[in-house]
């Protein structure tokens, strides 16, 4: 017991080592993948409806989280070990955003509005790129993510 808590003070030392680190790494990587594939896969049977395609907001951020979790904790890590600091932070912040990924991609949709898809037929317009409840839902995700960086990095 002694060796987990510090000298009996009750502080955790090295709450977060290399090692756990690693191991939480394949499962973000594993999730932001599965996010991803889920979008293309939904967009590739779409194609026949002659509609604009685009790349979402939630999978914006998923796409760039995915590239910082793999440069971040895949390849810094092998070529240096001076980067926990940042390894640390960047797997923080992706899981932010992997938890933030359906809640942000249901407001793309608008499931979290009464009015649903309707809301396009109703008012003679076609889909937006983003709606208000997908830009409140990114926003709060990016923000709790720097804050999740932050304090991990403080800490």
């Amino acid at each position: 017991m002694a060796a987990v808590a510090g000298e009996g003070n009750g502080e955790i030392e090295n709450a977060m080592t290399p090692d756990t680190l690693y191991k939480l790494a394949p499962p973000l990587i594993a999730l932001q993948f599965a996010a991803f594939g889920w979008r293309v896969n939904r967009e590739i049977n779409l194609t026949g409806d002659r509609r604009a395609l685009w790349i979402p907001i939630p999978d914006v951020l998923n796409i760039m989280g995915l590239f910082a979790t793999v440069v971040c904790l895949i390849v810094l890590p092998i070529a240096r070990d001076s980067h926990f600091w940042l390894s640390r932070m960047v797997l923080g912040a992706g899981y932010v955003f992997i938890a933030f990924h359906p809640f942000t991609m249901a407001a793309h949709y608008r499931l979290w509005s009464r009015e649903a898809r309707d809301k396009y037929v109703t008012d003679g317009r076609g889909n937006s790129y983003a709606t208000g409840e997908e830009l409140a839902s990114s926003s709060l995700s990016i923000v709790l993510a720097v804050l999740v960086a932050a304090y991990i990095g403080t800490h």
